[in-house]
């Protein structure tokens, strides 16, 4: 432990002398360039649990960093999702560096528990956050990265960018939907169950977001349709009465994946058996080759499926079109909710950002990730962009270490170079 220790300080006592010499002698406590552009030596963009992870990671190496948010405070896309919204991953497995969610939390924190979590850690942390900054555009500027955000221009060496996995809403385009007279949103816009007891709801997309909502609005007391595109590939939050987390991570990371798929759909079918004759078939694609073929996580079941075994909730076919207030279904069925909740899924969004560098896959994903930099993008590093599969907050702490080892084998390099060692 003494001799990381001792690393860390000399790996942080080279990077304030490299960036003193690459700085022209403006250094963090005075990072204003004669051009009136910040400089910094790492700058972070998203002040969620990844952006949070990373900017730490960074600190601890000695960095010089600060986090832009475009929101007003740490943890935006947490505040706003619906009330009733519960962690699916274990507590012991949501936590970033340092103590985790407090017991009395339980099992599964709450929206509201993950929010308290996160500001505290910032607090803990000295995190520096620019809250209400939000990045319109980024380019390389000789060996810097140039940021022009909405408040001024910046300059770091290193760029980590962590806005989230779950960033644009992704709505369908139906016909008719301009006809539609009731409530038609996104599950981004939903806010509580309670508000929709006794009412027709009609849940499309049943995916984590959709089956978790539909849970939520039947013990509401809310009559729920939930529209089937895809089957999904169901897991249940706990088997035998044990957290099914370690188990799906322990699985993925290390067992064969036709092995593993094999496995998880025995376990599925003993949990919850044949559902075709409920209206949701089995998937036609393995849970790990799902996503990574697709991107798609299992939907975790938090009491939808018992309801459709008991007949007070049930699931029909695809929507195909809207016509006034009724819902047409894939082969004429027609519906009349009273409302209709799209749980259709997201996109990165990072298209607008980063989408001239040649970053991305053909998904939007970022091609590297982790503390991997492209080629054509060195020293910028994309956090919590992959692997939610395992747990979003479990995984922002591994990519976060491995940013701040690769930052900080650069900034090695670079000051050896500089000094002519």
């Amino acid at each position: 432990m003494a001799q990381r220790s001792a690393t860390t300080e000399q790996d942080a006592r080279i990077g304030v002398r490299a960036f003193r010499h690459s700085s022209n002698g403006h250094v963090p406590g005075d990072a204003t360039t004669p051009r009136g552009i910040e400089r910094h030596q790492a700058i972070v963009v998203g002040a969620g649990s990844a952006g949070l992870a990373a900017a730490v990671a960074l600190q601890e190496r000695g960095f010089e960093t600060i986090v832009i948010e475009k929101s007003d405070a740490v943890a935006a896309s947490w505040r706003s999702r619906y009330a009733e919204l519960r962690l699916n991953s274990w507590r012991p497995m949501s936590k970033l560096q340092g103590p985790g969610i407090p017991r009395s939390c339980g099992r599964y924190p709450s929206r509201d528990d993950v929010v308290r979590y996160l500001e505290s850690f910032a607090r803990r942390h000295a995190i520096e956050l620019r809250f209400r900054t939000e990045l319109l555009g980024m380019n390389r500027d000789n060996e810097f990265w140039r940021l022009e955000t909405s408040s001024r221009s910046m300059l770091c060496r290193y760029l980590v960018i962590a806005t989230g996995w779950d960033t644009v809403p992704v709505m369908p385009s139906w016909p008719g939907a301009d006809s539609f007279g009731k409530e038609l949103i996104h599950s981004s816009e939903f806010r509580s169950a309670a508000a929709y007891r006794g009412r027709d709801i009609l849940v499309v997309g049943a995916g984590n977001s959709g089956l978790d909502i539909a849970s939520h609005l039947v013990r509401a007391g809310a009559r729920v349709t939930l529209s089937v595109r895809t089957p999904p590939n169901l897991a249940a939050r706990e088997v035998l009465r044990l957290p099914g987390q370690p188990l799906l991570v322990y699985f993925g990371d290390h067992v064969p994946g036709a092995v593993a798929d094999a496995i998880f759909r025995a376990v599925q079918r003993l949990t919850f058996g044949d559902l075709t004759r409920y209206g949701i078939p089995g998937s036609a694609i393995g849970v790990y080759a799902n996503y990574r073929e697709h991107r798609r996580n299992p939907a975790v079941d938090d009491g939808f499926i018992a309801a459709l075994k008991q007949g007070t909730a049930r699931a029909v076919g695809t929507v195909e079109r809207f016509a006034g207030s009724e819902v047409v279904l894939d082969g004429g069925i027609r519906l009349r909710p009273d409302a209709v909740i799209c749980a259709t899924g997201y996109r990165r969004g990072l298209e607008a950002l980063v989408g001239h560098l040649g970053v991305l896959g053909d998904d939007g994903v970022p091609i590297h990730h982790g503390g991997s930099d492209h080629p054509r993008a060195p020293r910028l590093y994309f956090c919590g962009m992959w692997g939610p599969f395992s747990g979003q907050i479990r995984l922002g702490p591994i990519h976060a270490r491995r940013i701040a080892r690769a930052a900080t084998t650069d900034r090695t390099m670079r000051y050896r170079v500089s000094s002519g060692v």
